[in-house]
């Protein structure tokens, strides 16, 4: 028995136009720069040399690494259909072998070239001291952010370390003879590390030590806790608070998360080239790193207490060297 076709309704046909003309502006917007470079180049076919000079020329013109490779893509993908179709051997090798242009590659700045601010943001001791003493601290949530900023920009502490952070850890780690220092025991890739503070009265310690006597946390109740924890405001003070600010805040439960650390701290502004920006937790743990080398910490120990693999890496973090003395080769070779 034969099916009876479907019959053609205006109602499909307004969509079958609909889908085409959707499926063609989505060819014109992907393949239409393309179409048009090879116009002004005179050439017929998409070559693969002719390719590799239209990604070259978007690179140029301003277009994004990520932007330039999609449309590459879908160039290779467009050839390799087409190869796949056809029987001629050497008609399919060809357009295979067009479709191997390589991406576009994000061209690295050497050290030497490389500004500032091509490092991310590093505050200024001076800008630093203006946060820690902008923070309010007449209330709960003002203490403990003072205090985990304190932590992060005082010894470099990861938003994880931070929240993984014991009041064991925190006020009981020195070595035999007596210095202090904070203990990570779950840094990245689960890396236990110490690192070193300046005295018993470092600034560090007395921020954890106010908000954790706010808070009524104690070495013999609570040593191995969390030190951080969320906050809430008062019921009671709802009402009678004029302002977020003006709240009476209360602890929320016994520990943070990475997240609600980042948020905290993004509320904050700090001078950064002459301008006011949103303060990040990695911006913290760079200025320490920067500010201890401008101090004289040697690369090493900073490696050590940044808890990187090597001092690549710590490098990266201090941005421009602040001395470029410790490079210097101090030998020669006397020439005729």
């Amino acid at each position: 028995m034969v099916r009876p076709s479907m019959p053609i309704t205006r109602k499909r046909l307004w969509n079958f136009l609909a889908a085409f003309l959707a499926m063609l502006a989505f060819l014109v917007c992907l393949f239409g720069p393309l179409c048009l470079y090879m116009v002004a180049h005179g050439a017929i076919l998409p070559t693969k040399n002719l390719l590799g000079d239209w990604r070259d020329n978007l690179l140029q013109s301003g277009a994004a690494v990520n932007t330039v490779n999609s449309r590459l893509s879908a160039a290779r993908k467009l050839l390799r259909g087409v190869a796949d179709e056809v029987t001629d051997i050497t008609v399919k090798t060809v357009l295979n072998d067009w479709a191997t242009v390589a991406d576009a590659k994000k061209t690295a700045l050497a050290d030497e070239d490389k500004t500032e601010a091509d490092y991310g943001r590093r505050f200024t001791l001076e800008s630093l001291e203006k946060l820690i003493h902008s923070v309010d601290i007449s209330n709960l949530k003002g203490l403990r952010d003072r205090a985990m900023i304190a932590v992060m920009v005082g010894a470099g502490l990861r938003v994880s370390e931070v929240a993984n952070l014991t009041l064991r850890d925190m006020f009981l780690t020195q070595n035999e003879r007596g210095q202090r220092g904070i203990k990570v025991r779950k840094g990245k890739h689960n890396k236990t590390r110490t690192i070193v503070l300046n005295s018993w009265n470092s600034w560090v310690i007395q921020a954890v030590q106010i908000y954790t006597n706010a808070l009524g946390l104690t070495l013999h109740e609570h040593l191995g806790q969390q030190v951080f924890r969320g906050v809430k405001i008062e019921k009671r003070a709802v009402k009678r608070a004029k302002s977020r600010q003006g709240a009476a805040y209360i602890s929320a439960g016994d520990k943070i998360t990475p997240r609600n650390i980042e948020s905290a701290v993004d509320t904050y502004t700090a001078e950064w080239q002459g301008q006011m920006v949103n303060v990040t937790c990695h911006d913290l743990r760079r200025t320490y790193a920067k500010i201890c080398k401008q101090s004289g910490m040697s690369w090493e120990a900073l490696r050590a207490n940044m808890g990187h693999s090597s001092v690549t890496i710590t490098e990266k973090y201090v941005g421009l060297d602040v001395d470029w003395s410790e490079r210097v080769p101090n030998w020669t070779i006397k020439l005729d």
